[in-house]
């Protein structure tokens, strides 16, 4: 095609027949940047399908994260209202009368969702730390989308300085527990462990606790942390957050 041009454009010349040349040399300037354009446009429509097709893996990444983050949020939701209603029932304890009428063993089951484990959520951030960190976030086309996964981190952040908060109580009513009650008698009530020997921490009555003011004051600052972590600025909101997150991935995967 190339000779053919060139063997056109010589003959024009020979026979000086300049404004016939001209007119043909620029319609084959016109045909080359149609070419380009044409290769541009091919390119440009290979690099949206592979950004489209990244897009797609990542979304699906991202919806198994969630979907994992979703479950881990709602055990922790749960665990944490055991652990409300478990101090809810201690602190009425403090009255000498309904002290009376309740066991040890009452008691030691009540103690298990505190100082069995603390107020806490660890999602798993892989695929999303991934993302950000390489900066392929804008590969997401949809702007809500994009915006929630970014502020989601943020409000991580903001749920782990609460929790923070909340280990000081709770290690305060530990080393109450350690000092003033027996750590074995709760493992033995609750059937977690038995022992072969005798200990002398055997024979301290936990219901001793509960004439300590200290004692009800830390756990009465442990339940408002409580109530206030699975209340909609911290549990409330990464869960809403979420379940947000994912319906929006389930709309772009549907598209």
């Amino acid at each position: 095609m190339i000779n053919l041009f060139r063997k056109i454009r010589q003959k024009m010349l020979t026979e000086n027949k300049f404004s016939k040349y001209l007119l043909y040399a620029v319609g084959e300037i016109i045909l080359v940047v149609i070419g380009i354009l044409i290769a541009l446009q091919i390119n440009n429509n290979n690099n949206y399908n592979e950004q489209r097709s990244l897009e797609r893996e990542y979304l699906l990444s991202l919806q198994s994260e969630f979907e994992t983050n979703l479950n881990k949020i709602n055990t922790s939701i749960q665990e944490n209202e055991l652990r409300i209603q478990s101090l809810e029932y201690l602190l009425t304890l403090f009255d000498k009368k309904v002290l009376n009428t309740v066991n040890s063993q009452i008691i030691s089951q009540k103690f298990a969702p505190i100082f069995g484990s603390e107020i806490s959520y660890i999602p798993a951030t892989g695929v999303l730390n991934d993302i950000i960190s390489s900066g392929k976030l804008n590969i997401i086309l949809n702007k809500s989308l994009r915006q929630n996964l970014a502020s989601f981190d943020s409000s991580l952040n903001f749920l782990n300085k609460q929790i923070n908060g909340a280990e000081f109580t709770d290690e305060k009513l530990r080393t109450i527990l350690y000092e003033k009650g027996s750590i074995r008698k709760i493992v033995m009530d609750i059937g977690f462990m038995d022992f072969e020997h005798e200990s002398i921490s055997e024979k301290l009555d936990n219901k001793l606790m509960f004439e300590s003011s200290e004692f009800e004051n830390y756990l009465l600052g442990y339940q408002l942390l409580a109530n206030a972590t699975n209340g909609p600025r911290l549990f409330g909101r990464i869960k809403t957050e979420i379940e947000t997150i994912l319906k929006e991935i389930e709309q772009e995967l549907e598209k």
